[in-house]
């Protein structure tokens, strides 16, 4: 089957010039640098000063199930008639809610439960409710701060959404999710390269809700292909400031909805400027790479969601090397809300081994099974994990290459190599200390070739996951993790030639922290906006 005419090359060209222009080298990040202006930093909420406000309960059920277990999601998933108030807060509170509070001076900085480069925290849901108890059918935005949903539209948009996504069985869900970027927040500080981190930071935080979804028993779909417009409309974002970047439908067991067209707004709603203060910098390139990326119309999203099925085309297992085994990975009984409120990112590694056993889990968990429309099936991944280990017991220090599909390690070199992992990871102490480093890469030419510039999307969206699965698999087996930014095209020539013409996605170095951690805590409705925020 031919990719759709209007798929082809379309968009695929200014993704790739977009990749390239915004790659890391070692004189790139020297020159031009800039300086933060922290007078003009933007305001890490959004939040609506108008419409109708709903508190979700500050006391909520808790994802119980074993942290690993939940990121395999080796549950038993089960059709869902409703959704509970107390769920749908435990959902959205262990995907975005507030963990640990951090003064300096007379600000705050609020940090989330999942990483987000900078702590910008660019990501915002909207829930789009079919049948909830208690809650009408409509279209909300949550706010992590005061805990709060804010009612946007009244009606059932299941089929809206349905349509949007070209999938019928939106049609029984019980819930769906909208995810965005205000971007801004995050081109603040990385300007033109912040555009992957809306797929990085959204990735990490759909890491934790499909996990939460999981535990609670709740079968999920994470779809990329979506008629931008419509989904930008539902949610009333313009599409470039803030944009729509994933859709997550939850369940298939609630009545269908009917045909009749529902309400289009619940009165006037304003929410306060993405900037909050001074003005928000534009960059073309964002704009043009997202824009060149958009689908739009329901033929093209079906199309596009048709010709995933021809990655499998390209598959292959990495090429030479000799084939480690890891043992198999041990389990752990950690449950996943505590896992999910320990995690931080790591600040600086002990020089310490970690097992054999829990780099064979943090491998078999954090790339198992992912459900999403971009690829063929559940088991498929357009990452490719390579490694440096620098202290694993009964593993040689040297670098690797994972083959997720047949669980083996591939041995390419032996040797000592922390000072390049440092080097690799933007000359940073944390690539060179921790006890394994992880080198995500996509062979992006094929996804562009197949799924034309919105897979660049998918590429990034799923490093993202991949990064956020690493960080909470690490964090269940009593280890640290913290993800850092790198040197795009040495990180390639680094693994050669095995890793030949493929791209760097997303960076995630793991070990034991250098420090005793605290854990943080539940942090439901506990400020008023607009808070001083750093």
């Amino acid at each position: 089957m031919p990719p759709h005419p209007s798929l082809g090359k379309w968009g695929s060209d200014i993704a790739h010039k977009y990749h390239e222009s915004t790659k890391h080298s070692y004189a790139s990040i020297r020159v031009g640098s800039g300086f933060l202006d922290f007078s003009n930093k933007p305001y890490p909420f959004k939040y609506y000063v108008t419409g109708e406000k709903l508190q979700l309960p500050k006391e909520f059920e808790k994802p119980e199930t074993p942290a690993l277990d939940a990121l395999l999601c080796s549950t038993d998933s089960k059709p869902q008639p409703t959704v509970s108030p107390s769920l749908l807060a435990s959902l959205l509170y262990f995907t975005a809610g507030i963990s640990r509070v951090e003064r300096v001076g007379d600000h705050y900085i609020y940090f989330r439960v999942a990483p987000a480069t900078g702590a910008l925290h660019s990501t915002e849901l909207y829930p789009v409710i079919g049948v909830a108890e208690g809650l009408e059918a409509g279209v909300y935005h949550f706010d992590p701060g005061e805990f709060v949903l804010t009612r946007l539209r009244r009606g059932d948009y299941r089929r809206v959404l349905a349509s949007a996504v070209q999938d019928e069985g939106v049609l029984r869900s019980v819930l769906s999710v909208v995810f965005t970027a205000c971007g801004w927040r995050n081109a603040w500080k990385y300007r033109e390269r912040s555009y992957r981190h809306w797929f990085w930071d959204g990735g990490a935080m759909i890491a934790n809700f499909l996990a939460v979804a999981c535990s609670f028993g709740l079968e999920a779909v994470l779809h990329v292909g979506f008629d931008d417009s419509v989904v930008n409309e539902l949610v009333g974002v313009d599409g470039e400031d803030e944009a729509a970047f994933a859709v997550i439908t939850l369940g298939g067991g609630a009545e269908a909805v009917g045909s009749e067209a529902p309400e289009r707004v619940a009165g006037a709603v304003e929410a306060v400027p993405a900037p909050q203060r001074g003005r928000p910098v534009k960059y073309s390139l964002i704009s043009e790479t997202h824009a060149s990326t958009m689908l739009r119309s329901g033929d093209d999203v079906a199309a596009w969601k048709r010709a995933a099925a021809l990655l499998h085309e390209s598959d292959g297992d990495g090429g030479a090397g000799l084939p480690v085994q890891p043992p198999q990975p041990a389990p752990t009984e950690k449950r996943l809300w505590e896992v999910i409120l320990q995690r931080g990112s790591t600040r600086k590694f002990a020089r310490r081994s970690i097992g054999a056993t829990q780099l064979s889990a943090i491998l078999r968990y954090s790339f198992g099974p992912l459900r999403a429309d971009f690829l063929p099936d559940p088991s498929y991944t357009l990452i490719h994990p390579y490694l440096i280990v620098n202290a694993v017991e009964g593993i040689p220090s040297g670098c690797y290459r994972y083959v997720p599909s047949t669980g083996e390690l591939r041995l390419l070199r032996k040797g000592q190599f922390r000072e390049a992992a440092g080097y690799l990871c933007l000359e940073q102490a944390l690539g060179r200390d921790a006890a394994v480093v992880f080198f995500n890469m996509a062979d992006l030419d094929r996804v562009l070739e197949v799924l034309g510039g919105r897979g660049y999307r998918a590429v990034q969206l799923e490093g993202g996951i991949r990064l956020g699965r690493l960080y909470l698999s690490a964090y269940a087996l009593g280890l640290g993790a913290t993800g850092l930014t790198f040197y795009d095209d040495d990180c390639v020539e680094f693994f050669s030639p095995s890793s030949e013409g493929l791209e760097m996605v997303t960076v995630v170095a793991i070990g034991h922290p250098a420090y005793t951690p605290k854990p943080g805590s539940i942090r439901a409705g506990i400020l008023k906006h607009p808070a001083k925020a750093l």
